[in-house]
């Protein structure tokens, strides 16, 4: 006689066959849904007028680039709005320029005119309720309470020199054919021309036709005198003053005819020569000895 086989489940047993159970169950629901889901759901007709080259709607790839926004075009037949307000932060284009022929004010501007008020300056006459600014005058007509305070002494040091209205040769002439050591009082040097007074009139002349100091005097009453140079070198200069242009330098021993005398600003004695090569100008009187005869 056989034995029987006795079988005791094990609680490990009966989990494996409840979840073996469990998942033929799950896979028999979904198998009946899936062909109850066809059966149900009919075929898409294929459209015969769709496009052949239609692609699939798929999201385009970003770019790594921005797109640049087209320039805007200007509206021909766009009118201005009345009521627009000017933008606070509008710029001004650096490249602008401007109509040298525009006027402004509509063209009912007048050009300023020059009003002469006082010597050596001069004012603007501007539109009403504009200030006028003062503004140098080129030259002078009569001189200032300073100038007058700080006048110096001088003389011509040439012959038949012209004075002008003004600092340059464009300037009509005041005067002309003024005589060699004429006196004249020295007001401003002004670009190469001293401001000054000659008689009773007033003009500029050129700075290296004038001296400072004293007007020349005879040397003697009896005329000219001979002279010698006892310096090892002396200067022939064009004025009276030892920064004046030297002509031509003279060693010791050449001979001199004095003509006359005058004295710079500092007070020293200067002789106004003619030397044996017929220069003319002048020489520092210390380094000329006058001969008696």
């Amino acid at each position: 006689m056989a034995k029987k086989l006795k079988f005791k489940p094990t609680p490990a047993g009966i989990m494996f066959l409840a979840a073996i159970g469990v998942l033929l169950i799950a896979i028999i629901i979904l198998t009946i849904v899936g062909v109850s889901r066809c059966k149900k759901t009919p075929a898409r007709p294929i459209d015969p007028e769709a496009s052949a080259s239609e692609e699939p709607a798929e999201s385009a790839e970003p770019s790594s680039e921005p797109i640049e926004s087209a320039e805007p075009t200007t509206d021909p037949d766009a009118t201005t709005d009345p009521d627009a307000t000017t933008d606070p932060d509008a710029t001004v284009d650096p490249d602008a320029t401007t109509d040298p022929d525009a006027t402004p004010n509509g063209g009912d501007s007048t050009p300023p005119t020059i009003v002469i008020t006082t010597p050596g300056t001069a004012t603007t006459s501007l539109a009403p309720g504009a200030t006028a600014t003062a503004t140098p005058n080129p030259y002078y007509t009569t001189p200032t309470s300073s100038m007058k305070r700080n006048a110096q002494k001088g003389y011509v040091c040439k012959d038949s020199v012209k004075m002008r209205k003004g600092p340059g040769t464009k300037f009509d002439v005041v005067k002309e054919k003024i005589a060699q050591n004429t006196a004249v009082t020295l007001y401003v040097e002004q670009e190469g021309w001293w401001f000054l007074k000659c008689g009773d009139k007033y003009g500029y002349i050129r700075s290296d036709l004038v001296s400072k100091g004293s007007a020349p005097t005879s040397a003697a009453a009896s005329g000219e005198k001979a002279g010698t140079v006892i310096y090892s070198k002396l200067a022939l200069r064009k004025s009276a003053d030892e920064k004046s242009e030297c002509i031509k330098e003279y060693k010791k021993d050449d001979t001199v005819t004095i003509i006359s005398s005058a004295k710079d600003s500092n007070g020293k004695t200067w002789y106004y020569v003619k030397t044996s090569d017929g220069k003319k100008g002048y020489m520092f009187a210390e380094g000329i000895k006058v001969n008696k005869k």
